[in-house]
């Protein structure tokens, strides 16, 4: 036996050949210790066991019951040191758990890359060999398609006989029976789970257009599913993409994401190569630029696919993890199909849009076309009849002042008419950015009333939301217009300042100025206009201020 190197096979199945040494001897060579009936008793046991319907919850206390059974009964049986039980983890990268062992211990040594064990599963065949000084036989527990599992006895001294060797083998069939079960019993189970989350993908994605809302759906959907710590959904439209929705597992902060909402080096690589792409570790992959990301990123194991509508990528879908995490065969597959939902949910989103904004567009023309034919041609008749009075009226009447009055509001009006006619129009739409309707909008001023205005504007307005930009809007066109009916201002500035989440607008005139303070003015019958401006900006989240004093302008900020 000294001169046999580890692990030499000694299946005794196989013939011998050359100067091999066996490790097993006929019954004749070992004296008989085993009671017939105590191996029937433990086979009928473990048998009763096995047999037991499997309960989908409970595969795991089911596998560790019948595989401690075994572990405990061949170690009194063959009255061995020990006895110990692996299942084999994960297809791609194949590692082995202990799930029982005998005697009992808390903590089992992991299997070495060159162990019996480990050896027994690589090359499907029973091991029997020499380790630590102990004589090991290992026996793999072979599934329908693969190994899931090994059984590994070890004793200090004594040869083994062909009976225990066969009786070894004999457990080790009923330890795969029950692994297999278990395994095919969880896929089964995840296999429904995952249709019926994909069936359940299928039906939100087909009852709303709205992508943020589709973009949950479908993160929130692969979290459990995949049992990932990470899902993010990115839209791509016209070159650039924005994140669209991103879940977490619990104890998942958004400080462990990789980029905030900026593209990952996993995402960025499967939109540019149109490749899935898996890493283990993007940090440590070499075909990954990971420059700017730190070493001490939470979530590193990635898996990306990019979406496409009739080969034009129109997003990136990715779910991510700890490091050193493989992503399976079958995950992919779930991850794919989960792609091909969300690619097609991203194009009805967008062909929802597309179709929703020609609707706004022609409703728009078609309310631009009613002012024109109706406010915009009274107004100005209004105006007509109007400079017809006044080209009659004495300036030294009374009814003159309130006439010119009445003239400046219709003119007032009218361009307030024009304006909203302007943006209505495809081509106000096509060219009206928020920058340019407030120029213009300034421009209509100076030119109706003579007013200087210096307009200022700071910042990106692209930050700013469809709602922020309106209100802003609103309340430059609301105070401008109480200047011209109540200033008497040569001048005024409009300052607008845009810095991250805080939004600012200051309009200063140098009019006749408040006589009063701004709550009695807001009050007062005749500054309906006022009240609604404070009412708007308060309802998003911000605040009015009007300072002024007689003589000495007014200040809205």
């Amino acid at each position: 036996i000294s001169k046999t190197p580890p692990f030499v096979d000694q299946d005794p199945r196989r013939p011998r050949r050359g100067n091999e040494t066996s490790m097993t001897s006929d019954n004749a060579d070992r004296k008989e210790f085993v009671a017939p009936g105590a191996i029937e008793e433990e086979l009928a046991e473990v048998s009763r066991l096995t047999a037991r319907p499997l309960d989908e919850d409970k595969t795991a206390q089911h596998v560790t019951e019948v595989a401690q059974r075994i572990a405990d009964g061949l170690r009194r049986l063959l009255g061995t040191a020990a006895c110990e039980i692996y299942a084999v983890e994960g297809a791609a990268a194949p590692g082995l758990q202990p799930v029982a062992a005998s005697p009992i211990r808390e903590n089992t040594e992991p299997v070495r890359a060159h162990d019996p064990a480990d050896q027994a599963v690589r090359e499907r065949r029973t091991v029997n060999g020499l380790d630590g000084g102990e004589l090991v036989i290992a026996v793999p527990l072979l599934g329908r398609d693969r190994p899931v599992g090994v059984l590994e006895v070890r004793r200090a001294h004594g040869l083994w006989t062909r009976d225990e060797t066969r009786l070894v083998q004999i457990f080790a069939d009923h330890a795969a029976i029950a692994l297999e079960s278990a395994r095919l019993v969880t896929e089964s189970r995840q296999r429904r789970r995952t249709a019926e989350a994909l069936a359940l993908l299928a039906h939100a994605t087909s009852r709303s257009f709205d992508v943020s809302t589709l973009g949950r759906e479908i993160v929130d959907t692969l979290l459990p599913l995949l049992r990932c710590a990470r899902a993010t959904l990115f839209e791509l439209n016209e070159g650039a993409y924005r994140l669209v929705a991103v879940a977490r597992a619990d104890g998942v902060q958004a400080a462990d994401d990789l980029a905030g909402p900026e593209l990952g080096p996993v995402e960025a690589r499967a939109l540019r190569e149109r490749p899935v792409v898996a890493t283990l570790d993007f940090l440590t992959d070499p075909k990954l630029s990971t420059s700017g990301h730190g070493r001490e990123a939470p979530i590193r194991a990635v898996l990306a696919i990019p979406l496409f509508h009739e080969d034009t990528p129109i997003g990136v879908l990715s779910i991510g993890d700890r490091a050193w995490r493989s992503f399976g065969r079958e995950e992919i597959e779930v991850f794919r199909a989960a792609a091909d939902h969300a690619a097609v949910a991203l194009e009805h989103a967008r062909l929802h849009a597309q179709v929703a904004e020609g609707v706004r567009v022609r409703e728009r023309v078609r309310i631009a076309h009613e002012l024109h034919d109706t406010l915009s041609q009274l107004a100005f008749s209004v105006g007509l009849k109007l400079d017809w009075c006044l080209h009659r009226i004495p300036p030294s009447s009374p009814v003159y002042p309130k006439l010119e009055e009445i003239h400046y509001d219709v003119g007032l009006m009218m361009a307030q008419i024009r304006q909203l006619m302007g943006h209505l129009s495809p081509e106000g739409l096509a060219e009206m950015t928020f920058a340019n309707r407030l120029e213009r909008l300034v421009r209509d001023f100076r030119e109706l009333t003579g007013t200087a205005v210096d307009l200022s504007l700071r910042g990106d307005p692209d930050r700013l939301t469809p709602v922020a930009a309106d209100v802003l809007q609103k309340t430059l066109q609301e105070a401008l217009v109480n200047i011209a009916k109540h200033a008497r201002a040569g001048r005024a500035d409009v300052r607008i300042e845009i810095d991250g989440n805080q939004t600012s607008i200051e309009i200063a005139d140098d009019g006749v100025g408040l006589s009063v303070g701004a709550t009695e003015v807001i009050a007062r019958p005749g500054h309906v206009g006022l009240r609604r401006m404070r009412e708007r900006i308060e309802a998003c989240g911000g605040r009015l201020e009007i300072v002024g004093r007689t003589g000495a302008g007014v200040t809205i900020r």
